[in-house]
């Protein structure tokens, strides 16, 4: 009986593995927007160092951030790079916006399920790499 309640209280959750050197990383499905290829980024003076450049998408500037600046990749080859984009929710005093950023992969994200044993490095919560990362200083 106790293993029935342990496998219903079991929850799995579908997330988007993306690469960039030889690191994996996840994102939660509900947080990605698009995927798309680019080539090229307009260079930002003086931004971070993980701040490769920005792109125009849909009308809005969307900063491409490169993880293997941040955490321990391995080289990246950065051949056929896509840009997963996501939205992240930003509290100004009394409401709430919508920004956009996007993350380097070195390969089409797919799908994968997981349960709670994910290694919390490998699982990009946006919000807070928005705030802990100050991408929100580089509104454009």
């Amino acid at each position: 009986m106790k293993e029935k309640e342990e496998a219903q209280s079991f929850e799995e959750t579908t997330y988007w593995v993306f690469k960039i050197g030889e690191k994996d990383f996840l994102l939660s499905v509900e947080q990605i927007r698009e995927v798309i290829e680019v080539s090229d980024f307009f260079s930002i003076p003086l931004a971070p160092e993980y701040v490769c450049g920005v792109i125009s998408l849909h009308g809005r500037v969307i900063p491409a951030i490169d993880l293997s600046k941040i955490y321990p990749t391995g080289k990246p080859l950065y051949h056929g790079i896509k840009l997963i984009v996501v939205d992240v929710e930003v509290k100004l005093m009394r409401e709430t916006i919508n920004e956009s950023i996007g993350f380097l992969s070195e390969i089409l994200p797919y799908p994968t399920e997981f349960s709670s044993d994910i290694s919390p490095e490998d699982l990009i919560d946006v919000n807070r790499f928005f705030q802990d990362f100050s991408v929100k200083d580089m509104q454009l």
